[in-house]
């Protein structure tokens, strides 16, 4: 019962940060032009990621960086170098 406030402050965040998304970036809601089997491989590789990585960018990045886990830097580490090399290679949004 003493989480209640916290969980309700959660949900009422993330659908108040959809709705500023929405005001402020319309743009952020429009359909992907990728192709489905596009999508789909794009999807298994991330599960996949997960898996190897042994979580997501956000779990390391936020839950294990406050823990000062020694692992979830070298992977926060890896990601961001990974998505630095990517962007330099293949250049970014336009």
């Amino acid at each position: 019962r003493g989480d209640r406030p916290w969980r309700l402050s959660f949900l009422a965040g993330l659908l108040v940060g959809g709705l500023v998304l929405a005001w402020r970036w319309p743009s952020a809601f429009e359909p992907s032009t990728a192709s489905w089997p596009v999508l789909v491989a794009a999807g298994l590789l991330v599960g996949l990621g997960t898996r190897v990585g042994s979580g997501c960018t956000s779990g390391h990045g936020v839950c294990g960086l406050s823990r000062f886990s020694v692992r979830s830097l070298v992977a926060t580490i890896t990601f961001i170098a990974a998505g630095a090399i990517t962007v330099a290679l293949f250049g970014g949004a336009s």
